[in-house]
């Protein structure tokens, strides 16, 4: 483990030294891996429909994803083992609710979670009856390829994080063109990877083995690789498959987990690597390459740059119409809870304020006393599920610029393959949303002047019921008041969430650009640094089984 960690460190001071800052975020994604719990993330991915969810269940034993006739899984689900039963919801925001098992439909099925409109970063679930796989957590992801492309999204975005990954296919619809893109992408976080035939029911035994057979041979084909075929089925006539599909992941990973999770991370830093040697195979290319064309790449590059401009105003006018569109939304959804809380706090007082005594002042006192916190209270179980009123513009803001940084890529890639012939795709954007900041509850004074100060002249006898609904009319002014600045407050929170997003996005396509204009215009004048380099990343990928030591080179900082 402190070998792979010492890895990711060699990766990152290399990053550093060459500028190459796009590769940032991997990086500390793969040290959080690292440092985590050791656990192996058994992901499930696959098509939608593909028969997951169900899996999932029969393995468990007992019905804990939903399945439904719709592309059911909207959040990734992840389940493991613990002491007792429970579900944890967690939120993009950071907020967590814990939750009874029997709701997990509610916020991770696409029927009552649409879009994901709650919000939801992942479900976590424990049931003891996992024992058996301590050491292992399964991952239900959404489907990918359905109408529903935020599914997609969700399952690609999980992917770094894969440990084993069991790609679902149907059996009655053998290996698509998807699936085949899917297993590349799986490749290069993982190396634990099997085929999880679904729906073997469909099929005699016959016809099973022919499918398997064209599975494992389109595979080794189309990937040059042989991948366990494990054909499985929910119908309670097909024991003996779920058994074997039980006894290979008991096997092979569970009883293994700690092994296992060594050459997953291992992986993950040779995947790494990789990226990095991409970087500098860019700039040694462009050493190697006439003068001519470099200066056409940096012409075009630079040409790039100035459009980078349109870009930013771009993201500019989608912020501001977004976060206009948040002030009125929190505006609109805050003070629909007004005659509610009015009600509330009026019927209260009523029965509250029967037993004070005392003058004009005390009265006015306790009258103040009990408005701040009744208020407080009302008001802080509003702002605790702000959120849920107002974050949907948080995901709004982070899918449509993850679309505008991959369009961007997407154009220099064509660039650099046009003037070196050399096919580069560049790193990652993985915006990180920021939460928003939590709004604070505050009341006014209870007169617009101090007449209480005047208690000693005011018979409270006589001026009590006068006093009592001056006391009622104040409570929808100050429930008006205070909700306005409760919408105020999480919309300020979360258009401040936002403009980090589009910072984050503006700051990622600045470096990405800002790293290859570099690696190429100092290419030529820096080669003995870019080889040296490349030699330790070789040394690296040779070691990344966490056996050997780390290849001994000198920092190339000095010369770059």
């Amino acid at each position: 483990m402190r070998q792979n960690e010492t890895r990711l460190q060699t990766i990152s001071r290399l990053c550093t030294t060459f500028g190459i800052e796009p590769l940032g975020p991997r990086l500390r994604a793969a040290l959080d891996v690292v440092r985590g719990d050791g656990v192996v993330d058994v992901a499930v991915l696959g098509q939608f429909k593909a028969g997951k969810s169900s899996f999932l269940n029969s393995l468990i034993g007992r019905e804990i994803v939903p399945v439904d006739v719709l592309p059911a899984t909207a959040v990734v689900t992840r389940i493991g083992y613990g002491p007792k039963e429970r579900a944890v919801v967690r939120r993009f925001t950071g907020n967590e609710e814990e939750i009874p098992i029997r709701r997990l439909s509610e916020f991770v099925t696409e029927r009552h979670n649409p879009a994901n409109e709650k919000q939801v970063a992942m479900v976590e679930v424990e049931i003891p009856s996992l024992l058996p796989y301590r050491g292992v957590r399964f991952v239900d992801t959404p489907g990918l390829g359905s109408v529903f492309t935020h599914n997609t999204q969700a399952s690609m975005d999980w992917l770094p994080r894969v440990g084993s990954a069991l790609v679902a296919v149907s059996v009655n619809h053998p290996l698509s063109e998807q699936d085949v893109h899917l297993l590349g992408e799986v490749f290069q976080h993982t190396p634990e990877v099997a085929i999880l035939l679904t729906k073997a029911d469909l099929v005699s035994t016959s016809q099973l083995e022919v499918v398997v057979e064209f599975t494992r041979h389109q595979i080794a084909r189309l990937t040059g690789k042989d991948l366990p075929i494990l054909p499985c089925s929910i119908h309670p006539t097909h024991r003996e498959l779920q058994g074997r599909v039980r006894d290979h992941l008991l096997h092979r990973i569970a009883e293994r987990h700690e092994e296992k999770f060594d050459e997953i991370v291992a992986h993950k830093v040779r995947a790494l690597a990789t990226a990095c040697r991409e970087y500098l195979v860019l700039a040694q290319t462009a050493a190697a390459a006439a003068g001519q064309a470099r200066a056409d790449l940096l012409e075009v590059l630079q040409r790039e740059r100035r459009d980078l401009g349109a870009v930013k105003s771009e993201i500019s006018v989608f912020s501001r119409e977004l976060k206009s569109q948040v002030r009125g939304t929190a505006g609109e959804r805050f003070h629909a809870y007004h005659s509610e809380v009015t009600g509330r706090l009026q019927k209260d007082l009523r029965k509250t304020m029967a037993g004070w005594k005392g003058n004009l002042a005390k009265i006015t006192g306790r009258f103040q006393g009990w408005l701040g916190a009744a208020l407080g209270e009302e008001l802080s179980g509003l702002s605790a599920h702000g959120e849920v009123h107002v974050s949907e513009f948080l995901f709004t803001a982070q899918t449509s610029l993850d679309r505008t940084v991959r369009a961007f890529q997407d154009r220099l890639a064509k660039e650099i393959e046009r003037a070196l012939g050399l096919s580069f795709a560049g790193a990652q954007f993985e915006a990180q949303i920021r939460e928003p900041a939590r709004p604070d509850v505050r009341v006014g004074q209870t007169f617009d002047t101090h007449i209480d100060l005047l208690w000693f002249v005011i018979p409270m006898t006589f001026f009590r019921p006068l006093i009592e609904r001056h006391f009622l009319r104040l409570i929808p002014w100050e429930a008006e008041k205070n909700l306005s600045r409760l919408a105020a407050q999480w919309a300020d929170a979360v258009n401040a969430s936002i403009e980090d997003l589009a910072k984050q996005a503006l700051r990622f396509m600045d470096e990405e650009l800002a790293t290859i204009e570099r690696m190429v215009s100092q290419a030529a004048d820096r080669r003995p640094a870019i080889d040296e380099a490349l030699a330790t990343l070789d040394g690296l990928e040779r070691s990344g089984d966490g056996r050997d030591e780390l290849p001994s080179a000198t920092d190339p900082s000095a010369r770059w």
